[in-house]
Parts: C-alpha cells; sequence; structure tokens
C-alpha cells in the first residue's frame, strides 16, 4: 500500500498544453491519481458525494413533489420537470464535490478537471461527435437485435414530447457532466489517495466510483449494475488516456442526450419510464452497451495516440537562404 511511486504513467503532453501541473498536485502521476489527501479526508470526501447528491436532490425535488407528487423510486417517469430538477441537482452536487475536494486535498478547483495541460474544449468537442456516432449506432443495432428491450414505445410529437425534449437538451448535459465531475473527477482521486501503487490506486478508485455511482442510481438488477460498473471504469480510463476529463463528460453527456431523445420520441407522446427494478435489465442489450463503453475508450486511446504521434513528429529542416547581392 505504501509501495515506491511508478513511473511511467503520467499523461503526455500535446501540443498546445500547458507544461507546468497545478500546485499541490503530483506531475508524476497520472490524471485520476494526480494529488494526495490524508485518509480521513479522503473517507469524508467519499461519504459527502452520494450524501450531497442526496441532500440537494431531495431540496431541488420539493416543487417537483408538490406539482406532479411523489414518484416511484423503481420506476421514475421522466418528465420536464423531473429532467430540470435532476441536471439542477446533479450539477449543484458536482459544484460542492469540487470545492470540498479541493479544499481537501489543498489543490486548485481545476486539478478535479485535467492535471499537466490545460482544459481542451476542442478534445471535448471531438470526443462528444465521435461518442455520439458510436451511440447512435448501438442504439441502432440494439433495436434491431434486442428490440424488446429498447423500451421504445409508439412514435408520437406532442405538446410533453417538445417539452421534455428541450428539458433533455438543457438538463441532461448539467446532469451527465455533474456526475462525471462528482464520481470521476473528486471521487477517485479521494480514493486513490490511499495508495503510492499507481496500478493501485487507480484500481481502488476506480472500484470505489463505481460502487458510489451504482448506489446513486438505485437499482438493485445486477444487470443494470454490472452496466454502471462497467460505464465508470470506463470512463476512468478514458481520464487516465487522455489526461482530463473531456472525453468521459463528452460521452456520458451524448449518451445520456441521445438516450433522453429516443426515449422521449418513443414514448407516445407522454413521459418515459426508467424501470430500476430486479430483472429490468436483460443481458443481450446490456452487453451491447458495455461493448460500446469499451470501444469509446478505444477511440479515445486512438484519438490520443495520434495527437501524441503528431506532437512528437520531427519538422522538416528549413532551406538556408541565399544571401542577397546588394
Amino acid at each position: 500500500m505504501t509501495g515506491p511511486v511508478e513511473q511511467g504513467y503520467a499523461a503526455p503532453l500535446h501540443a498546445g498544453d500547458a507544461a507546468v501541473a497545478l500546485p499541490g498536485t503530483l506531475p508524476e502521476r497520472p490524471f485520476g491519481v494526480h494529488f494526495r489527501m490524508a485518509r480521513w479526508k479522503s473517507l469524508v470526501v467519499l461519504i459527502a458525494i452520494p450524501a450531497m447528491l442526496l441532500l440537494v436532490q431531495i431540496i431541488v425535488f420539493q416543487p417537483v413533489v408538490l406539482i406532479e407528487g411523489p414518484a416511484d423510486p423503481n420506476k421514475p417517469a421522466l418528465t420536464p420537470l423531473t429532467i430540470v430538477a435532476t441536471g439542477l441537482s446533479t450539477a449543484i452536487a458536482a459544484l460542492l464535490a469540487t470545492i470540498l475536494v479541493s479544499k481537501m486535498a489543498k489543490v486548485p478547483w481545476r486539478a478535479v478537471f485535467r492535471h499537466t495541460r490545460t482544459f481542451d474544449w476542442r478534445r471535448a468537442g471531438v470526443y462528444l461527435l465521435g461518442s455520439a456516432g458510436l451511440v447512435g449506432l448501438t442504439t441502432i443495432v440494439t433495436a434491431l437485435i434486442e428490440p424488446g428491450s429498447t423500451g421504445m414505445g409508439e412514435f408520437k410529437i406532442g405538446a410533453s414530447t417538445v417539452a421534455i425534449l428541450i428539458a433533455t437538451l438543457l438538463a441532461i448535459p448539467l446532469q451527465s457532466a455533474g456526475e462525471e465531475i462528482a464520481f470521476r473527477g473528486a471521487a477517485i482521486p479521494a480514493a486513490g489517495a490511499w495508495f503510492r501503487s499507481i496500478r493501485l490506486a487507480m484500481a481502488f478508485g476506480i472500484m470505489v466510483s463505481g460502487a458510489l455511482f451504482a448506489v446513486v442510481h438505485v437499482s438493485l438488477d445486477p444487470w443494470l449494475v454490472s452496466y454502471l460498473f462497467v460505464f465508470s471504469a470506463c470512463t476512468a480510463l478514458m481520464g487516465l488516456i487522455s489526461g482530463g476529463l473531456e472525453a468521459a463528460m463528452a460521452f456520458h453527456v451524448s449518451n445520456n442526450v441521445l438516450a433522453g431523445i429516443v426515449n422521449g420520441l418513443f414514448a407516445g407522446g407522454g413521459p418515459s419510464v426508467i424501470d430500476r427494478a430486479v430483472g429490468s435489465g436483460p443481458g443481450a442489450s446490456i452487453i451491447i452497451l458495455m461493448v460500446m463503453n469499451v470501444l469509446v475508450v478505444v477511440m479515445v486511446w486512438l484519438v490520443e495516440r495520434a495527437k501524441r504521434s503528431n506532437s512528437t513528429a520531427p519538422t522538416a529542416p528549413t532551406a538556408p537562404t541565399a544571401p542577397r547581392n546588394r
């Protein structure tokens, strides 16, 4: 548990990246296990993240409950109000988690998002488009192989559908990015701070993050829980490979937004329902989704390898300029 720090795992710097690590971080370690804190502080962060999310959701959802009534935790309906409340509450909890882990580890808040480089919006855009393509392809494949598992009903666009689509486009990115910030940007480094060994730190961080991620999704179905662990592990690997949260956030946003749009369009003109009860996760479709998660990791690895190749490629020597006659 306290062996020497392993070398050679730090995310490489690419062209245009900042060459100086943030104060308080460990530049020799990769993103995800790049700062230290006392173990009791780590425990505070790991307990506080799901607790803050639950508390903020209870507060934010009070107006929704007054208007729509209490929701079934095993089969919540995705109405415009619940979508907006979910997005806002997750974003607030992510902000609180960022502040907490920053104070506990004594690092700048930006260390939650990146390590030895600047946060790259162009990188995020590339991964958003690539992830959207893979998620869209997976949706089509799943509908062809396991049409009953998609939960798609009648295609219908009504006033409620339009409201759901607008709420999805505005609030789901907040919810998706917020979960990555809280569970990958804050929870994994907090858990990984227990170990000096990079491999042990990353493995423990992924397990703890996956467990917390599964807990807050309130599902006891083994297939769904397994998928949540795979999803968490894959987004953690995206951060390890790329040195920041851009890829994980882009994938999470594209996955949830596209799923929300499809569910909204094929819900018969009303709200769609998420079934989290035991037996609600059919095996074949979940396996397809797991494979898609792995393919996104492969895409990130290929993109980052191409960036490294471009940044280290030797430049052609400039031909000497002939002297001018005067």
